[in-house]
């Protein structure tokens, strides 16, 4: 019984480390992979009105970012689905 109870309290302290690890979405590739900067990314994938620069930098961003990656990859990373980089590196938004 005790050998269970260490087991779920050994599972419940690293499930937050091991969430925090494997990260569902790595802006960093996303920004090496498409060109763009990290904030033009997220602006691209996230609340892009929350960006001084939407107004004059977001449709060449968006652009640019459907270009680099394709439409079919853009339009499954979009909707929440995984994708695989040219580098090999897979990502995906968490939507919630």
């Amino acid at each position: 019984m005790k050998s269970k109870l260490q087991t779920c309290l050994l599972a419940l302290a690293l499930a937050p480390c091991m969430a925090f690890a494997a990260s569902p979405l790595q802006v960093r590739d996303l920004a090496a992979a498409t060109g763009l900067s990290e904030r033009d990314v997220q602006m691209v994938i996230g609340a892009h009105t929350a960006y001084p620069q939407y107004l004059t930098r977001y449709d060449s961003a968006r652009r640019q970012f459907i270009q680099s990656l394709g439409k079919d990859r853009y339009e499954q990373l979009m909707a929440g689905r995984q994708i695989t980089l040219d580098n090999g590196v897979r990502v995906a938004i968490a939507i919630d």
